[in-house]
């Protein structure tokens, strides 16, 4: 750490950011920051505004990325009390075969490749019966093809959970429910009821990227509007499922582009207060078609210390979790984003495909004993959750700070 500042151990990496964007500027300006109103409402859980947002996120001074995380940490400890949670989880890919062209993915596979895939319950088993003991999650997700059918992927989510009974089942983002809804005619309530009735206990948070059709179109445009994604995700809430929520960030959004996207999922939280979390996950441009629009010049690890802490910030009347990555920052980083914010370390993962395909290199598993001697030795406390947090016996004590909406401006 210098000056107070958790200093990235890879600094000015490969490519990542449009030239255009004004998060982070070619050299170091005065702040026009008011950090006295900033910390005020953070002191008395006051939310900030979206303008405030794209203020801290345009961030670049040493001293004001300090007072920033400084102040994530505080607002963390008073929710957190320095535990670091994590999970006993493994990832299933269903199949790596997609149709959809978007331009940050590397998974996929056509289906004539010789890398791809379609699993079997055999092929579940197996992988499962690699795991350290009992796992205490399964993310269970896949690529979107004709040649993979939902009536198939019940099936085999049915035939997981007889078998791992004990075991959650943390399935299908909304793209997936949107997908296997055309192919079959049913409504999205119909698809998320009968995935639930099969086994999925909770709903994935991901394939939201960027909440604003300005990027979307632009990264992703094969995949549902943001509207849709809402939707999705407000649908399975309904149906008593709680959801991550998540951001694919660092290569051609800007500050404005954040703030429109934090502001619909706290919207959805305060409708649903269903999403166990927020994940902000970094964009990996080494091998993709997007890696090539953006800036190599950004400093991406402290890029993403900085969106942990807005969020921390953001969400604190709201989300309780900001979960950092260790597959995408690397181990070491991702021990130092726990004191900008974060209070999640994700789980073991054991098969994490979809961050190595697009040029990852941090892994795909963390020993259970890893993540609790590490927080140790950070001085934090270690503990093991489960997918929906139910060692916070008093989860919704955040709202008891009041969703204070008023502004000193």
């Amino acid at each position: 750490m210098r000056n107070g500042i958790p200093q990235p151990l890879i600094s000015h990496d490969s490519s990542l950011f449009s030239h255009s964007s004004s998060l982070i500027p070619c050299s170091p300006k005065q702040s026009n920051m008011n950090w006295e109103i900033l910390e005020h409402k953070a002191a008395r859980s006051i939310d900030l505004n979206e303008e405030e947002v794209e203020q801290l996120l345009s961030l670049n001074r040493a001293e004001d990325l300090e007072r920033l995380y400084v102040l994530a940490n505080q607002v963390n400890e008073r929710l957190n009390h320095g535990v670091v949670s994590f999970i006993h989880n493994m990832n299933v890919n269903y199949t790596n075969i997609c149709e959809y062209l978007c331009t940050f993915c590397e998974f996929k596979k056509s289906a004539d490749s010789k890398d791809a895939y379609i699993l079997t319950f055999e092929d579940v088993k197996r992988k499962v019966g690699e795991a350290k003991g009992t796992l205490t999650e399964i993310t269970f997700q896949g690529g979107l093809s004709k040649f993979v059918c939902f009536s198939d992927v019940l099936k085999l989510l049915r035939q997981i959970k007889a078998q791992y009974p004990q075991t959650h089942l943390h399935a299908f983002s909304p793209e997936e429910i949107d997908f296997y809804s055309i192919e079959t005619g049913e409504p999205y309530e119909t698809i998320v009821a009968q995935a639930k009735t099969a086994g999925m206990d909770s709903m994935c948070g991901t394939a939201a990227e960027v909440l604003d059709e300005r990027i979307r179109r632009k990264i992703c445009s094969d995949k549902i509007s943001s509207d849709e994604w809402c939707e999705i995700i407000k649908t399975g809430h309904r149906l008593g499922l709680h959801s991550t929520a998540t951001i694919l960030f660092g290569h051609i959004e800007k500050p404005e582009h954040v703030s429109n996207h934090l502001r619909r999922i706290r919207r959805i939280q305060r409708e649903t207060s269903m999403f166990t979390e927020f994940i902000p996950l970094l964009f990996m441009p080494d091998k993709t078609k997007l890696g090539r629009a953006v800036d190599s010049n950004l400093d991406r690890v402290t890029y993403a210390f900085k969106m942990i802490a807005v969020a921390r910030l953001y969400f604190m009347n709201d989300i309780r979790n900001i979960q950092t990555s260790w597959v995408k920052l690397g181990w070491d980083n991702a021990l130092k984003s726990l004191e900008c914010g974060a209070n999640d370390l994700s789980g073991t993962l054991y098969n994490e495909n979809i961050t190595r395909e697009a040029g990852g290199e941090n892994g795909e598993f963390v020993p259970l004993a890893k993540f609790n001697s590490e927080i140790k030795r950070i001085g934090k406390i270690p503990k093991e959750r489960d997918t929906v947090y139910s060692f916070q016996t008093h989860y919704s004590n955040i709202s008891e700070a009041g969703h204070h909406a008023c502004s000193l401006h």
